[in-house]
């Protein structure tokens, strides 16, 4: 049966529930093959390690080990204890198993973190108990087996998942409310219900018709995510859908306006929300920054031979500097010297606005598709992005990032553009660091709309995670390659 979305103010048609494995048995299959299937992992990790380590003739060549072969045996003893570690470690740091909505760059961020944690927890114990009894190569060996095992396991297990529910008995749902939240409820709920159907209302019924609606059309759960009323018909909705037996949740409205940036918040001893701005906190901003130093010095160094002949074919192409620098507004409104390999004849910028005036294009991100400022080897550079990859240089020195808004630059007023066109919430660009690459980039670059763009640019900003960042990046080189939109 496939799903179904009833938008009309009042449905017609009653559906019951469905018969089939309660969401309850889903969730709790869904736990326990995690743990099944990753104690198996974590076993094979360390066996597989122990395989490389003392009868892989090739390795034993390389890193030659002293003694002899302590036995399986002594490493099987020690997994009795290893393996519920790293089942703990994955249950309470990562917290996988209960977050079935993760991405698969998320998630497997989050085995690569486990996967550390559990080799650095299992070092640790060994060294304290038994300093000389194990090898610590071994150890370090099984972290990356595990990595790719766990990753294996998981996939496994979310392919059963899937499996299980399609034949999951799912009830209806009232989604009351509408906006951006409510599709993204939706869009959740449907992703992992498929069989569920959900009608939607624009505003809540009244308290005196919910066990109608129970009784008529089969809902067992109310989820209002905007609403006008007072307090105290909220509280009269939630007290009736209680003796309907009509679970009850409120998503407040200021998530509307805020989406991603509130947090609750139990210092005060109550549950509150607190707004939290989105610019990063410091340990992400932390951990964004040094995984742009590091991918930043691998991609440099091994682009070092490319970067060179780059540069050689701007030389033979026309006259002036290899690198062109522009003032660009980064982070927090600081202006910075952003580089770029030089695609436009010198002095381009003096004839910014009569292109600009006949390009017939608006919006706050202005570029033209047929721009005769713009060299031969120019439009080949730009044609393939490869223009943007001096910017590396901006992001090892922190004025920009890999991943994030495209920095604005200041001599085309393109700040000003977007204030006027989107209101002060323009500003929020400037909140995280620009980036050489982003979503929109990977989502038609040039050729979608002014509109889209922001609206990219600000869900990157509100949904941001070290996974988002790594899918943008996967998706990078294709966008680049099949040279679509790129002018």
């Amino acid at each position: 049966m496939e799903p179904t979305a009833n938008q009309n103010p009042e449905p017609s048609a009653a559906r019951p529930p469905s018969a089939g494995l309660p969401r309850w048995l889903r969730h709790s299959v869904r736990i326990a093959l995690h743990l099944a299937f990753d104690a198996a992992a974590v076993f094979y990790s360390y066996r597989a390690a122990y395989e490389l380590r003392f009868h892989c003739e090739w390795w034993a060549a390389i890193v030659p080990f002293i003694g002899e072969d302590p036995g399986w045996a002594l490493y099987r003893r020690l997994l009795i204890a290893v393996v519920p570690l790293w089942l703990a470690i994955f249950f309470y740091s990562s917290r996988i198993y209960s977050r079935p909505w993760l991405s698969v760059a998320d998630r497997f961020l989050q085995i690569l973190k486990g996967a550390v944690f559990g080799t650095l927890a299992t070092l640790a114990v060994t060294y304290i108990y038994s300093r000389l009894e194990y090898s610590r190569l071994m150890m370090l060996l099984a972290g990356p087996f595990a990595v790719a095992f766990l990753s294996l396991a998981h996939l496994l297990v979310l392919r059963l998942d899937a499996w299980l529910s399609r034949i999951e008995a799912t009830s209806p749902l009232l989604l009351v409310g509408g906006g951006k939240v409510a599709e993204l409820v939706r869009e959740n709920l449907l992703a992992h219900h498929p069989q569920m159907s959900i009608i939607e209302r624009d505003a809540p019924p009244a308290p005196e018709e919910i066990a109608q609606i129970a009784s008529r059309e089969g809902v067992s759960e109310i989820v209002l995510v905007r609403s006008e009323q007072h307090r105290h018909g909220l509280l009269d909705l939630a007290e009736a859908c209680e003796s309907a037996g009509v679970r009850f949740t409120m998503i407040p409205d200021i998530l509307e306006l805020r989406l991603g940036e509130v947090q609750m918040d139990d210092l005060l001893g109550v549950p509150a929300y607190r707004l939290q701005h989105t610019s990063l906190t410091r340990s992400n901003f932390a951990a964004k920054r040094a995984f742009d130093v590091v991918f930043g010095l691998f991609f440099l160094g091994a682009m070092a031979v490319p970067l060179l002949l780059i540069a050689l074919l701007i030389k033979l192409d026309s006259k002036g500097p290899v690198l062109f620098k522009q003032k660009r507004i980064g982070y927090k409104g600081r202006v910075f010297e952003a580089f770029k390999f030089r695609t436009m004849a010198q002095d381009a910028e003096k004839s910014l606005d009569a292109v600009k005036g006949g390009s017939g294009q608006g919006g706050g991100f202005f570029k033209a598709k047929a721009d005769p400022r713009v060299t031969r080897a120019g439009r080949w550079l730009r044609r393939f992005s490869l223009d943007e990859i001096p910017q590396f240089l901006n992001a090892l020195t922190g004025e920009m990032s890999v991943v994030g808004p495209r920095p604005l630059a200041v001599t085309t007023g393109e700040l000003d553009d977007l204030i006027r066109l989107f209101g002060p919430t323009a500003k929020k660009r400037m909140n995280i660091l620009p980036g050489i690459t982003g979503l929109w980039q990977v989502s038609g670059r040039s050729d979608i709309s002014s509109e889209q763009r922001f609206a990219l640019d600000m869900f990157y900003i509100e949904h941001w995670s070290l996974g988002l960042d790594l899918e943008i990046i996967l998706k990078t080189l294709p966008a680049m390659i099949s040279a679509k939109g790129a002018y």
